[in-house]
Formats: structure tokens, sequence, C-alpha cells
């Protein structure tokens, strides 16, 4: 999302690198025209969270991976920016950034001087008499700071500074459900993420307050699952209503590394969709085969990889 040091487009491989409370993901993504991506090196590091074991773990992926030549993008966790669908100032466009800095100032928790900004236009028409909306990131700019010395550190320079909204769209944009709108469902540990989309182009980012640990209590499964139905039919209705599209069918729900039981059955229970689970394999070329608890892992990565457009801040 954010175009670090304006690089060209120099090569058809491209590193995606996550970095979590409990380890480091990669994944390199070859691009030739006409072909599917081919998906070259999928890895997961964990490390104990120590700022000298990040470090050092990090110089050793950068070494085994040979990443100090390489072209990489990073991911930034969800805490540290936030994603706003506002309508577009009246202004020109070099006055653009200003203008939304002074209408978004209130909406995050953080100071707007301490934010770095950019923007991305919605894919549709908007109705007559209604103002012409766009997609706001406000990232922490220490966040960003951090994340690129630490990488710089183990050698690694960055083209490109990403989300997981766009990365998971860049997931979505493969599968053939696409063509006609898909809702994507990512699960981590504690929260997960709905993207909507439709022929490559992201519509409707929605967090949700439910992940993982949740789902696989017995105590809180159902409530868990109630409201990931409830948040995608939400979804979907504004979807519909609001950028005035026709309705999307599918749901495909994202690697989780280990089953959780009755989620995919719930869903198409309750929705008016066809429910589907990811495999990578289905959307990569890729060898050896990588196992689902890698795919759930690396999958904002591979996301990141998956870009192919680079565009100055």
């Amino acid at each position: 999302m954010f175009s670090l040091f304006a690089k060209k487009n120099g090569g058809s491989d491209l590193t995606g690198i996550g970095i979590d409370p409990d380890g480091v993901c990669l994944a390199t993504v070859s691009h030739a025209p006409g072909r599917r991506p081919r998906l070259t090196a999928c890895d997961f590091r964990p490390f104990d969270g120590a700022t000298e074991g990040r470090a050092r773990l990090l110089a050793r992926v950068s070494a085994e991976h040979r990443l100090k030549r390489a072209r990489c993008t990073t991911v930034l966790n969800e805490e540290d920016y936030k994603l706003l669908l506002t309508a577009a100032p009246d202004v020109p466009a070099q006055e653009l950034r200003a203008a939304l800095r002074w209408r978004i100032k209130d909406l995050i928790d953080f100071h707007i001087n301490d934010a770095t900004i950019d923007v991305f236009d919605l894919p549709v028409e908007q109705a007559r008499g209604t103002p012409r909306e766009m997609y706001v990131v406000a990232a922490r700019n220490q966040a960003i700071q951090q994340r690129v010395e630490c990488l710089q550190e183990a050698g690694i320079s960055l083209d490109v500074v990403d989300i997981r909204e766009l990365c998971q769209r860049n997931v979505a944009a493969l599968l053939p459900e696409d063509a006609n709108g898909v809702v994507l469902l990512s699960l981590q540990a504690r929260t997960g993420l709905l993207t909507l989309t439709r022929h490559g182009l992201l519509y409707l980012a929605r967090p949700l307050a439910v992940g993982l640990e949740a789902l696989r209590r017995d105590e809180t499964r159902d409530d868990c699952l109630g409201q990931i139905a409830l948040e995608v039919q939400r979804s979907l209705d504004y979807y519909e209503s609001h950028f005035r599209q026709p309705p999307i069918r599918h749901l495909v729900v994202a690697p989780l590394g280990e089953p959780v039981y009755g989620l995919t059955d719930h869903l198409a229970g309750n929705l008016n969709t066809q429910v589907a689970e990811l495999d990578m394999h289905a959307i990569v070329e890729c060898d050896p085969t990588i196992p689902p608890e890698w795919q759930a892992r690396c999958l904002p990565a591979l996301g990141a990889a998956l870009r192919q457009e680079v565009r100055a801040l």
C-alpha cells in the first residue's frame, strides 16, 4: 500500500513477509504472463517474542531465502493502521490527502500528525446526487518505521508496505467465484476478516471480533458461529444496497490450519450462499505440497506476494 522507496518493478518474483507475535511468515511468488502465479517459497519460523531473538530469526530467514537482493513487501499488523470508508472531498487532486487528513483526524485513535495516509477509490459509480467515496488508510508512522528498520537490519529492503485487506483481495481475485463476486473469510487466533470482491476489486472489508480460539472452545462455539453468520449477512446486504451490486452467492473460507467443527455447515445452513474451503494449490502453482497449517499462517504473506501493481504514495 505504501511505496517507501519508489522502486521500479525489477523482476518477476515478489516476496511477502509477515511478522506476527509468535513468528515470521514468508511467501515468494513468481509472476509470468499468461500463467498462474507460482509459489516458489512458503515458510513459517516461530520465535520467542524477544527483540534479540526476532532480529536473529529475521537475519537467518533473509540469508536462507536470499532476500538481500529480492523484491520484498511486508504486511502491517491490524493494530498498526485503520481502514476507513469516507466521502471524497471536493478538492483538486494535489490537495486530496491534506483534506482527507482533516476529515479523518477524529476517526482514528492516534494523532493525525503521526499517520501516513494513502487512498484508493471504490470501483463503482455513485448514484446521482451522492458524493464519491473512497477508502483511506491511516497507518502509524512509528509502526512503519519499526517494521522498515527491523527488516533493514536483516538485510531486507522493501518495495511496498501493504495492509491485510488488500492482501486478502489479491487472494480472492484468483478464485473462480470472484467473477460474480465472492466473500472470503479468514480467521486468526482472536480476530477475523471478511472481504467482498468482484472482478479483482475490493468493495468491502469488515473486521471480526471472533477468532479461532473462541471457535474451538465448546462453550463459546455456537455464539461465535452466530456472530460470523450475522456479520456475513450484514456485509452482503450492505454490498447489495450501498454499491447497487447483484447478490453474491459464494463464500470461501481461507485455510484454518485445523478444522473448526461446524463452521462451514453453519454458514451454509444460515446464508443464501454456497460455502467452500480454500486450498492454496487451487489458485497458485506450487511444489511440494503446502501443509494446511502453513497455508493458514502464510495467507497474508501470499496475498502480499501476489501484488502486481506498485504505485507511489
